[in-house]
Formats: C-alpha cells, structure tokens, sequence
C-alpha cells in the first residue's frame, strides 16, 4: 500500500488490491486519491484455480482503478472499485 502511495507521488498510476480483510487497514493509512479493489481472501479449502479465477476477475477492474489514476491524479478518495 505504501509503495503504491510512493509511486502515485512520481505521478505514476497506481492502485492498491488487498484482499477484503485488509480493507480497514488500507483505509486507515489515508490514501485519498489511490483507487482500491477488493478481493476475497483464500478460504481454507479452497483450490489454488480457485483463488487464480477470482484475481483474474478482478483484472478489469484493476485496469479502471488505473484508468482513475491517470484521469483524476489528485481527486477524490480511497475508494472501492469493485469487490471481486
């Protein structure tokens, strides 16, 4: 989360993907113009393909929190993109 922090101070579009237990962490660091996408966390007894198939879902939605960054640099807040 900081290294996206980092990055979006160089201008370049970032984003932070945590997984839905890390949210309120994410949301306490007060990051105000780096987009967020939610993923769900490994559940015990779940698949490795199971786990590959969420985060490949939530590759669309990575590439708009990108889009976001690049648009709107200084605006808004940390914001959900999408739960995944």
């Amino acid at each position: 989360m900081l290294d996206a922090a980092k990055l979006r101070k160089r201008g370049v579009s970032a984003a932070v993907v945590a997984f839905d237990t890390f949210v309120t962490a994410a949301r306490a660091m007060s990051m105000p113009d780096i987009p967020l996408v939610v993923i769900p966390h490994l559940r015990a007894g779940e698949r490795p393909e199971d786990f590959r198939a969420r985060a490949q879902a939530a590759l669309a939605d990575v590439r708009t929190a990108l889009a976001l960054t690049t648009s709107e640099p200084e605006r808004g807040t940390l914001r959900t993109v999408a739960r995944a």
